[in-house]
């Protein structure tokens, strides 16, 4: 390898480097002029809050339903990342404390994107097989409850008896609070719903 290719070697690298900028500093554009202008928000307006030109835009992403899923796409796995971090830092504490900290990490991360989650919860534009992301969500965070009460089960903490269905009934829980939360727009909302299902959960599953 002679001195002019090895000093061209990083250069793919780079490049890769400021396609990952240039694709997060999209998304970012994205999620704050859809939470401004809803769903009919033009191309054109995310290109000039990215900060890049239309051509660009359009060379990172088809069209706007390919930005919209894959900003969905993205956000659902930060957040199950996010659950599955916390799940594994609290899993020898009592199930009580374990089912809260999954619920902070989860609405945490609806408050950070609300403007966003907000209009995705209530468009008629995201139902349907284009974006499955709300779906898979959904079935993600239950599969991460499941194991959770299975833990609490196994420690004695929460009944055997309808244990089946205890993942799914609270998801659905969840899942009407941001609803709810996404209504009405108040920032205490979600908290004082939060700390209600909690109690209403625990209630009717703690042994």
């Amino acid at each position: 390898m002679n001195r002019d290719s090895s000093k061209k070697a990083p250069a793919p690298r780079l490049r890769t480097r400021l396609k990952e900028a240039t694709t997060e500093a999209i998304r970012a554009a994205a999620e704050e002029v859809l939470g401004e202008q809803g769903f009919g928000a033009r191309m054109e307006d995310i290109a000039e809050r990215a900060g890049v030109s239309v051509g660009t835009l359009y060379n990172h992403f088809e069209d706007r339903t390919a930005l919209l899923r894959e900003l969905l796409r993205m956000r659902r796995e930060v957040m199950l990342e996010k659950v599955d971090a916390v799940l594994a830092e609290v899993e020898s504490r009592p199930f009580r404390e374990q089912l809260q900290a999954l619920l902070t990490v989860v609405f945490g991360h609806f408050r950070e994107h609300s403007a966003f989650f907000s209009l995705a919860m209530q468009s008629e534009a995201l139902r349907g097989p284009i974006f499955p992301a709300q779906g898979s969500t959904l079935v993600e965070l239950t599969t991460r409850v499941e194991r959770l009460v299975q833990r609490g089960v196994a420690a004695g903490e929460v009944r055997r008896e309808g244990s089946e269905f205890h993942a799914s009934l609270l998801v659905g829980m969840v899942r009407a609070l941001l609803l709810r939360a996404a209504a009405v727009k108040r920032s205490d909302e979600l908290q004082r719903g939060a700390d209600e299902l909690l109690r209403v959960f625990l209630k009717g599953t703690e042994v």
